[in-house]
């Protein structure tokens, strides 16, 4: 576990070097307007502000060069298991790789992707620092460096090309950009206009996820299926990934760790499926009526409560990263009362609910 530092310092330098995809840019751009498919993936997040951020011009051409330990992806789990040891659990992913958790402390807060024995991605967050780049530099730092695009061509293992746009709301909150051959996605806190952590991914999973709208020649991109008991695994591991974030975001910003709390996580899941199932998204159940109507339905007494939503992120941690940028969600994560939070996770639809209880 000593090492875990040194690795990931050693990760985070080569994301400071410049990348341009000029080669073949124009051919794919004239590629993709021909016979293609759009489709768009709507990520729902009530109330998510917007922080326009207008990127610096910077000329610098250096190439980027790493070597195989630093980038983690094409490492074998071996290698994994002889750097940081054995990770806290193993959870299943909705994407055909298993997560890999290392929640160090509540500083730092790691999960790496492994598929058929081999890193497939990586989220890196928390108190890890590289010589010119840390979690804590800023949007105009690294889009300096980087300079972050609207269009990203991206070429999956079976020769198929896609081409991911974003949204303004995208390159402000989380811009892509290739260093290598390798794909980082970079989530930043609008509030602070700084970096809150990296997700490191390899194409074809980064194809899979679609976490932007994406446009393609051909057959769409397919994603693994499960049965309910798999999902149910997928799901009970988004929760604890949301809860463990979620800490790890609460001690960035010195504030107490919230309690795990298993009836309140039974009325977030009920609320979850209750929005899959009768396709709404609202804070108000049309079958179960407001948060508080909930908790009591739950039996659960409370002082305080709240509840953050979200759906159609690629994953939990990608969720809380959505609830950190909308002002009200934010108040829910980092408020100085709340003691307690149950996380219920049905498909792709996220809830956090949160809970002061009653002191009797």
């Amino acid at each position: 576990m000593r090492k875990k530092y040194v690795v990931v310092g050693s990760l985070l330098v080569f994301v400071s070097l410049v990348v341009f995809e000029s080669v073949f840019e124009g051919q794919i751009a004239e590629w993709f307007q021909q016979n293609v498919s759009i489709e768009e993936e709507t990520l729902e997040v009530e109330e998510a502000s917007t922080f326009v951020v207008e990127s610096t011009e910077s000329h610098k051409e250096l190439l980027p060069s790493f070597k195989e330990h630093e980038r983690f992806i094409g490492l074998s789990s071996e290698s994994i298991l002889e750097e940081f040891g054995d990770p806290e659990r193993i959870d299943m992913s909705a994407y055909g790789y298993d997560w890999w958790i290392y929640p160090d402390s509540n500083s730092s807060y790691m999960q790496i992707g492994i598929e058929n024995d081999e890193v497939v991605t990586v989220f890196l967050t928390g108190d890890l620092r590289g010589q010119s780049l840390s979690l804590g530099q800023t949007y105009h730092e690294i889009n300096d460096m980087l300079q972050f695009k609207e269009k990203v061509n991206v070429s999956s293992s079976d020769g198929g090309m896609y081409q991911f746009e974003l949204t303004k709301e995208d390159l402000e909150m989380r811009p892509l950009g290739k260093v290598d051959d390798v794909w980082v996605q970079f989530y930043f806190d609008t509030y602070t206009e700084k970096l809150s952590s990296l997700r490191i991914v390899k194409d074809d999973v980064l194809i899979k996820q679609r976490p932007y709208s994406v446009s393609y020649r051909g057959a769409p991109p397919e994603r693994p299926t499960f049965t309910d008991e798999e999902w149910a695994k997928i799901e009970e591991g988004n929760a604890k990934q949301i809860f463990d974030f979620t800490n790890m975001i609460r001690s960035r910003h010195e504030l107490d760790p919230f309690q795990w709390e298993v009836k309140v996580s039974s009325v977030a899941y009920l609320h979850s499926k209750d929005m899959s199932e009768n396709g709404y998204f609202s804070h108000t159940s049309p079958n179960y009526g407001e948060v508080s109507d909930r908790f009591e339905r739950g039996d659960v007494p409370f002082m305080l409560a709240g509840e953050n939503i979200a759906a159609k992120y690629v994953d939990g941690v990608a969720s809380v990263e959505g609830w950190l940028n909308s002002e009200g969600h934010r108040v829910n994560l980092l408020h100085e009362e709340f003691t307690h939070l149950g996380v219920g996770v049905y498909r792709e639809h996220y809830t956090q609910n949160f809970m002061t209880p009653w002191q009797s």
